[in-house]
């Protein structure tokens, strides 16, 4: 590969706690998820030629020398929507991925079956986090909500890459701390605020890791992120709709009027542009 040109929950009614780690199992959540028809088929990325074209902010604002020495390890792959890029409680994550147009979530599941999306992760940053904190294995999927392309690395490499305590690990701090603000205010979004405007922050913010007008998601892919019933999706969109802020068709969103809609979404998006930014 040659140097490539760089640019600079609210719950359901009934609903309940988290799983605790304690007596939750992978199968439990197998079944639920299942039922539910959202756990897809872990993806394998697929290997795709290099654009030459770096759109990842963490790989961006690597010094040459630096990008250079990583760039050797770096793979270019498509990921498909839908699917699951690492599983729940998975002991080893062989990959660390970049995402360049790709936007992946991370998916949780509570006691009375329903889903909630704890935080996104686009061209801003890193999925795979655990491969160089050395946590332990993680109590949701992580799952993806925009098909598109990334860049992977493995895991020991990027792992040895950081410990070098380099630009390479001040700008994953970075990101890190962005991800802990977002977890913090969509927990605080999650419990205070309305589902349309919830919904509002959320299409901002895949939107913003996306840069396309058009976003191919369904109302009850919505659902599952926001943790949400489907008819209260429905009814947010209606309504959006009518007021000629979005336009939907077959699992399609088309954001028409982004002004108006970041009027309506709640306080959590300006909050949570700014980490997203930060880079």
């Amino acid at each position: 590969m040659s140097v490539p040109e760089r640019k600079r929950a609210s719950r359901w009614p009934g609903g309940s706690s988290v799983y605790s780690l304690a007596t939750a199992t992978p199968g439990t959540h197998r079944a639920i998820a299942a039922r539910l028809k959202i756990n897809r088929p872990r993806n394998i990325p697929e290997p795709i030629p290099f654009n030459g074209l770096l759109t990842n902010s963490v790989l961006a604002n690597l010094p040459g020398s630096e990008f250079e020495e990583l760039l050797r390890y770096l793979e270019p792959v498509s990921l498909l929507a839908g699917h699951e890029l690492y599983g729940f409680q998975q002991k080893i994550i062989d990959y660390a991925y970049f995402p360049e147009t790709a936007v992946v979530s991370h998916l949780y599941l509570l006691e009375d079956g329903s889903t909630s999306g704890a935080s996104i992760v686009g061209s801003e940053g890193m999925v795979g986090l655990s491969a160089i904190l050395g946590s332990g294995p993680p109590s949701y999927w992580t799952q993806i909500i925009v098909g598109g392309s990334a860049l992977r690395v493995r895991a020991e490499v990027i792992k040895r890459e950081f410990a070098r305590g380099r630009a390479l690990q001040q700008l994953l701090l970075s990101h890190i701390s962005a991800r802990l603000a977002q977890l913090a205010q969509r927990a605080i979004c999650n419990g205070r605020h309305r589902v349309q405007e919830r919904l509002c922050t959320w299409l901002l913010m895949i939107q913003d890791r996306v840069s396309e007008e058009k976003l191919p998601l369904t109302q009850e892919q919505i659902a599952h992120h926001l943790g949400a019933r489907r008819p209260g999706i429905t009814a947010s969109c209606t309504a959006l709709r009518e007021n000629g802020i979005i336009s939907y068709h077959r699992g399609l969103i088309s954001i028409r009027d982004r002004t108006t809609l970041e009027a309506s979404a709640c306080e959590c998006y300006r909050a949570l542009r700014r980490p997203a930014t930060a880079l």
